[in-house]
């Protein structure tokens, strides 16, 4: 079987989307006849902003190597909560008080790349020993956080190993710094990391295609192919999962909800329905990492109900119990349009899914495999408040159906990680 050492801060029991594309990737690699090793944080030193055991039973099989880490953001937790183990910033950098403004700035300015970077020296000394006892001849990094790669731009060079490089979100164009204030010099570093990282790989992969390519390959001297492999959903375990039917007409959102997307369209809507001022039956079900102040914006208007976090399992079946998914994009870099394994998952529901974006080509792809569901810009208040007029008043006369009818094999975990096969087999 031949060997890939992967790198992957995130790592069951972590919870969330991130964890997920490099958990499915082993455990169809090892499928495959590849041999995954991968290298990860001890969860007694990692900075997870979220846990989700029930995933760990879908790595049984890999050989996982464990290492200390230097956390700072534990530091933050513990003068925020006096506690070092909650309250991880996730999709954004809270900037409300006198002390979030100070470590933010500080985090922004001169923790480079990010603030996961103090796991590194203990990485790569895993790496290295690694390497030598086993004759590995390929290496994976994956990022967020991006500081990872840099642990693969040292492999590289000790090694001169074959390197691929995994983006799941921008580097430099990271959504949570965009309003940051950052200096020049700041700004100059961290790109010139990337871009080191970038020229020095074998392989560049991301979650995306073109639009984001076209970025990246800005920053690379010699012109390389970029591959875009989606996140997938897992089809033998999704179909598995039963829906729970509701006495309500459901719309869902799953994920990470924070002042960064694009929400204000679809709160505009919900408004002018008004579910509680009309008496419609109707209900907003929202689980994952929520920020308070937007939740309490719909609760106003309609019934709504935060389940908080979810396992894995748990949050499919929710999906499956919807009538109306619901999936908004960070406002600052929806230029990437980058595809989450969530969306795929909410198309594989059977259920309708507005997709909350400007910038969508990449998304609406995904969305082509479902005929109610389509993408809203800014100005498609009357097309969305209208879609839902309407499905809400077919399910009142009990004539709202499930609508999956494409295949969607093609975007199985599985067989995304054959892409992957073929990406590797190409160096």
């Amino acid at each position: 079987m031949k060997s890939i050492l992967i790198l992957s801060y995130y790592w069951p029991p972590s919870g969330g989307s991130g964890v997920q594309r490099w958990m499915y990737f082993s455990k169809y690699l090892k499928e495959l006849g590849y041999n995954p090793i991968i290298i990860t944080v001890d969860p007694k030193y990692a900075s997870y902003s979220s846990i989700d055991f029930s995933l760990i039973k879908e790595v049984e099989n890999i050989e996982v190597h464990k290492t200390k880490s230097f956390e700072i953001l534990k530091l933050y937790s513990f003068f925020k909560s006096k506690n070092n183990s909650k309250n991880y910033p996730q999709s954004y950098i809270p900037n409300k008080s006198i002390f979030d403004k100070l470590t933010s700035f500080i985090r922004v300015n001169f923790i480079i790349p990010d603030a996961r970077v103090g796991w590194n020296k203990f990485a790569f000394n895993k790496a290295k020993e690694i390497i030598i006892k086993n004759n590995i001849n390929y290496l994976i990094t994956t990022g967020p956080p991006h500081s990872s790669h840099l642990v693969g731009l040292k492999i590289k060079k000790k090694f001169d190993i074959n390197w691929i490089v995994d983006f799941r979100d921008p580097w430099s164009e990271i959504f949570y710094t965009k309003n940051q204030f950052k200096f020049k010099i700041s700004k100059k570093i961290d790109q010139s990391l990337e871009r080191k990282v970038l020229n020095s790989a074998d392989k560049i992969i991301t979650t995306v295609g073109e639009k984001y390519h076209e970025i990246l390959q800005n920053k690379i001297t010699e012109k390389k192919n970029i591959h875009g492999i989606y996140n997938g959903y897992d089809k033998i375990n999704f179909d598995k999962i039963e829906a729970i039917e509701t006495s309500y007409y459901n719309i869902v959102f799953c994920g990470v909800l924070s002042k960064n997307h694009n929400y204000k369209l679809f709160k505009k809507v919900i408004d002018k329905l008004s579910p509680k001022e009309n008496n419609l039956n109707m209900r907003f079900s929202i689980a994952g990492k929520i920020d308070l102040d937007v939740k309490k914006l719909f609760s106003s208007k309609i019934i709504t109900e935060y389940k908080g976090y979810l396992e894995h399992n748990e949050s499919i079946s929710l999906m499956k119990s919807s009538h109306l998914l619901i999936n908004f994009n960070y406002i600052q870099t929806e230029e990437t349009d980058m595809v989450s394994g969530k969306l795929i998952e909410y198309v594989a529901s059977g259920s309708p899914v507005i997709n909350f974006s400007n910038f969508s080509e990449e998304s609406k792809s995904i969305l082509m495999n479902s005929k109610k569901s389509f993408n809203a810009n800014n100005n498609d208040f009357d097309k969305v408040y209208n879609f839902i007029n309407k499905e809400y008043n077919l399910w009142l006369v009990g004539k709202l159906k499930k609508d999956l009818t494409i295949s969607l094999d093609h975007l199985s975990r599985e067989n995304l990680t054959k892409k992957l096969v073929e990406v590797i087999k190409s160096i």
